[in-house]
């Protein structure tokens, strides 16, 4: 057999699996009008419409329409859902774009298999679980990142060009992103799984403000100290992820430097967490409803923040040279840890500023955002909450800085 010839019939084979396992997923459906045999049918005649001269092809793709119309008019006094109708407009689609993409055809496939058995779980989703609120927030998260940051221009602008809005939104897109994971992983998990979880979420959007959110409820009474330090750990367990992977996406050589130093820390304060979590009960456990799913505006603060910190480090280390950067990572850290680690991985990336020298300011920035999260804990936990998290991040900023300084050998 000729090699053209195996391929046809790769593709004819892999046209026909698909429409049966749509077909398969229909099947169970007692409302459904087409089977298994119909869908397997469809994912065929659309691959062999490809085989044939255009005009045919399309003609063949028209009828197919033109079927499931008359289907749906039949059909739609019973069953006024139109999603056997759609998946078998996209089962014919998918047979057509068989021996174009096999591979995307599949897993389109598979995917409109999943999306088709998971209509119970879907749906109580979207009616009992997510409030309008988190709606409205995911809306505005899709803006952000599929409308919003394709139109900004990607051309750098500024002293040395070091500044791109598309990159700079871009971070505020993962930084929203990932307090999303945060919030869902606190809805998915119960508000009784306790502050550790609370502490973790609000880390990834800011770690000084949870941990000053924590004090404030010792104050308050709202959490026993155990709890609240269990939170104010997770939350610099999230300072310590986050700036290991935005320096990722920023400069893997720079976070390549940071990744040991970042893992012991993480490792120490973990240990932390889980010597007051297991002392702890869970009425100690009780986490706010009050906070939204999409927190634009410190996203928002990080990216002026990363710009100010990007345009005063490109200037001092023209100016100044490696300790024009150490000064800015002092004073950046104490607003943003973030921020900074990543205006001065972008400055490693633009070659202004050498890895080794980029990975010891970020070690810096985080020793600085450190007191700014003891001052934060004192000021509204009192102060002697402020020293047990003092007390708490000896250790980890140790383990961070001994981290750097093997590295940097």
């Amino acid at each position: 057999m000729r090699p053209e010839s195996l391929e046809l019939w790769q593709s004819a084979a892999i046209a026909l699996a698909l429409g049966l396992l749509i077909g398969a997923e229909r099947e169970r459906n007692k409302h459904a009008g087409a089977g298994v045999r119909t869908f397997a049918l469809v994912g065929l005649v659309g691959y062999v419409s490809t085989l044939l001269p255009q005009p045919i092809g399309v003609l063949i793709l028209g009828g197919i329409a033109i079927l499931v119309a008359v289907g749906y008019a039949g059909t739609r006094g019973s069953d006024p859902g139109m999603t056997t109708e759609v998946a078998l407009l996209a089962t014919a689609a998918l047979g057509a774009l068989t021996p174009i993409h096999p591979s995307m055809a599949v897993g389109a496939a598979v995917t409109i298999a999943v999306l088709l058995m998971s209509k119970s779980t879907l749906h109580h989703f979207l009616r009992t679980t997510v409030t309008e609120r988190e709606r409205i927030d995911a809306l505005k998260f899709f803006v952000a990142a599929f409308v919003v940051l394709p139109l900004l221009p990607g051309e750098g602008f500024g002293p040395s060009g070091v500044l791109s809005p598309q990159k700079i939104w871009l971070l505020v897109v993962l930084i929203t992103g990932v307090g999303w994971l945060g919030y869902a992983a606190t809805r998915a998990l119960g508000a009784r799984r306790g502050l550790m979880v609370a502490g973790l979420a609000g880390g990834f959007v800011s770690a000084t403000a949870t941990i000053a959110s924590m004090g404030t409820r010792v104050r308050h009474g709202e959490a026993s100290t155990k709890a609240a330090l269990t939170g104010v750990t997770m939350a610099s367990v999230a300072t310590l992820v986050e700036v290991a992977a935005l320096t990722t996406v920023v400069d893997r050589a720079v976070a390549a430097r940071l990744y040991p130093a970042m893992a012991a820390g993480i490792v120490v304060l973990l240990a932390e967490s889980w010597f007051f979590a297991r002392s702890e009960s869970s009425t100690d456990a009780e986490q706010s409803t009050n906070s939204r799913p999409f927190a634009l505006a410190p996203a928002l603060l990080l990216a002026l923040v990363i710009s100010a910190v990007v345009l005063l480090g490109s200037w001092m280390q023209d100016k100044y040279g490696a300790s024009g950067a150490i000064a800015v990572a002092a004073t950046g850290g104490l607003a943003d840890a973030h921020a900074t680690a990543v205006a001065l991985a972008g400055l490693a990336h633009q070659h202004q500023l050498s890895v080794a020298a980029a990975a010891g300011a970020i070690a810096l920035a985080l020793a600085t955002n450190t007191l700014s999260k003891i001052v934060a804990a004192g000021i509204a936990g009192g102060w002697a909450f402020g020293a047990r998290v003092l007390g708490l991040h000896f250790l980890p900023a140790v383990a961070v800085g001994v981290g750097v300084m093997v590295i940097s050998v």
